[in-house]
């Protein structure tokens, strides 16, 4: 890929050894049969650095706001996910489980006084006065919607047409007050006001955006009004882990859901089914080098846009995080970016059935770090998913990776879903405003892809005619051939303008050695000469998940060679639901 849209992809614990191995008991609970928060908390309250609160199978009652994990060094394990259940009440507004600090948010925020270089690891700010060795910061800077499209600098921000000025509420919903490119970072040496980090900066962050960096806090003086003296400085909670467990019915919407970090660095979710939520099922915010993974999220109760039924996701400049071998199904959005810091990568997990209550018969966006300003140097490795896109709605993501995936174009409709693909079908799009996206090795569609007539839910009749490699209009304002043509790509497309589409996203996205079934060919950049692709972008070696299957599993430079091999999320997914093992 060209120079500009790389960085180090080096995510979550894999920088420091793995998710630590602790073995130490401190207590082990069992269901009460009663409302079993308080002696859980109690545990958790006391627990001992580098010990574990374990709780036998069996089903716990959580109430209230849930347990909270604000403590550094402790881990919260059950028996195993399928015996160990921590159920919220039906109508609860607050997650099962929060690590770290509470609607943590920002302070004592300090200007840089040169331009930090993407790819540079330290920076120099006004002052560097009680700041600490280890400390986690965020680092961002104000929106850059004003500048020009084309005469450099060109702008990176885009917000959505409902962000309509730089003092409006909802430019700070998922970061500080109009400043939604940032990131997370660990200071690792202060040699008077220049701070060095372990993790390149991402992109570039300059002194003419009024780029800062602030420390975390309790209070938040930006959108309340008080003065920095009332805002305390908390520290990040680091290394606590959730492992072996299930989690259900957390609510709360965007602030709630299942599982929910604030203000976390090398914290971790393991082997944990998560299901029954409204709010993200497990949501990252303002966290560094966290990791997600060999877990199963699924089924929310509100398959709804508005902050309800989402799966993963990464808020408020979090960065340098890993979702990895992770099941994710039955969502409306199923990975979220949203003001994401750069550096995070969403690895071999299966992701399917991404739907609307009320429109079963549209594909919502499925491999993406989309739905607000900010997103950018994120990276997607190794996924199956039913397509990859991006929507602007609320702001753009810029700089996405996709590398070694499998996008099929087609959901599979796992029971009890009764979904139909009848309109807007298609397996790569990407949004007006979504710039600079990489697409290197994929593989697009599968064998025998069908196309599809009949009468969807509503009772509209539809009758798909043929595939097309790529659409030459906008597609989503010429209804007919958004029902009757199944496009391969979909560059450029804007949901909410019957305009042409976005030509910047047409020259900036990039593609090379990707193998579409309708083809049949792997088609390369005609400008790049280089067609041999490295295994992977932040693996060095073949992960041990994989086993005896083939890795990489995904190899479209040579496609008389088999172009898929199994994904180890995807068999235990179609092992839970009792599919047999096919490419769709």
């Amino acid at each position: 890929m060209p120079a500009d849209r790389r960085t180090v992809w080096n995510p979550g614990l894999n920088a420091v050894g793995g998710i630590p191995a602790r073995s130490t008991i401190y207590q082990t609970l069992s269901p009460s049969g009663n409302d079993d928060t308080a002696a859980i908390q109690a545990a958790l309250n006391t627990c001992p650095a580098g010990q574990v609160v374990r709780l036998a199978a069996g089903t716990f009652k959580i109430s209230g706001m849930g347990l909270e994990l604000p403590r550094s060094n402790i881990t919260l394990r059950g028996a195993g996910s399928s015996v160990t259940r921590l159920v919220q009440a039906d109508n609860a507004s607050y997650p099962v489980i929060v690590v770290g600090t509470r609607w943590v948010k920002h302070t004592e925020s300090r200007p840089l006084t040169a331009n930090g270089a993407k790819g540079s690891y330290s920076i120099t700010v006004s002052s560097a006065a009680g700041l600490k060795i280890g400390e986690i910061i965020t680092l961002n800077q104000v929106s850059d919607d004003t500048r020009s499209d084309t005469v450099a600098p060109v702008r990176k921000v885009y917000w959505g047409k409902n962000t309509l000025s730089p003092t409006d509420d909802t430019r700070r919903w998922f970061c500080e007050l109009n400043r939604p490119i940032g990131q997370s970072l660990e200071i690792t040496a202060i040699n008077g006001n220049q701070i060095t980090f372990n993790t390149p900066l991402h992109i570039d962050f300059e002194t003419a955006l009024s780029a800062h960096i602030c420390r975390f806090s309790t209070q938040d003086p930006d959108s309340k009004g008080w003065s920095a003296p009332w805002a305390s400085q908390v520290d990040a909670t680091r290394y606590t882990g959730i492992e072996d467990l299930a989690v259900v019915n957390g609510g709360g919407g965007d602030g709630g859901g299942n599982i929910h970090f604030w203000a976390c660095a090398y914290c971790w979710v393991k082997n944990v089914e998560s299901s029954g939520s409204i709010g993200h099922s497990c949501n990252l915010e303002n966290s560094f080098r966290c990791e997600v993974r060999d877990s199963y999220f699924h089924s929310t109760r509100d398959p709804n846009p508005g902050g309800a039924g989402y799966g993963i996701g990464l808020n408020v400049y979090s960065s340098d995080c890993l979702f990895e071998n992770n099941i994710v199904w039955g969502f409306n959005k199923l990975t979220i970016g949203r003001a994401s810091g750069g550096g995070n990568v969403f690895g071999y997990n299966y992701l399917q059935d991404g739907y609307g209550a009320g429109y079963v018969q549209i594909p919502e966006v499925g491999s993406g770090a989309n739905h607000y300003a900010g997103a950018h140097m994120e990276l997607f490795e190794g996924n199956e998913c039913f397509n990859a896109d991006s929507e602007s709605y609320w702001g753009n993501a810029i700089y996405g990776t996709y590398y070694r995936n499998h996008f099929t174009g087609l959901r599979i409709s796992a029971s009890p879903l009764t979904l139909v693909d009848a309109f807007g079908r298609r397996i790569v799009g990407v949004d007006a405003h979504a710039w600079w996206f990489s697409f290197v090795g994929n593989v697009l569609g599968f064998p025998a892809m069908p196309l599809l007539s009949g009468t969807d839910p509503h009772g509209d009749t539809y009758n798909q005619t043929g595939f097309i490699y790529q659409t030459d209009s906008n597609w989503y304002s010429n209804y007919n051939v958004m029902v009757s043509k199944v496009p391969v790509w979909n560059i450029g497309h804007d949901g909410d303008n019957t305009s042409a589409p976005d030509p910047l996203a047409l020259a900036r996205t990039y593609r090379h050695g990707n193998y579409d079934y309708f083809t049949q060919t792997t088609v390369w950049d005609g400008g790049t000469s280089n067609h041999s692709l490295p295994a992977s972008l932040y693996l060095s070696a073949k992960p041990a998940f994989f086993g005896s299957n083939p890795w990489p599993r995904i190899s479209p430079e040579t496609p008389s060679t088999p172009l898929l091999g199994e994904l180890p999320a995807k068999a235990r997914f179609r092992a839970i639901k009792g599919l047999a093992l096919t490419q769709q």
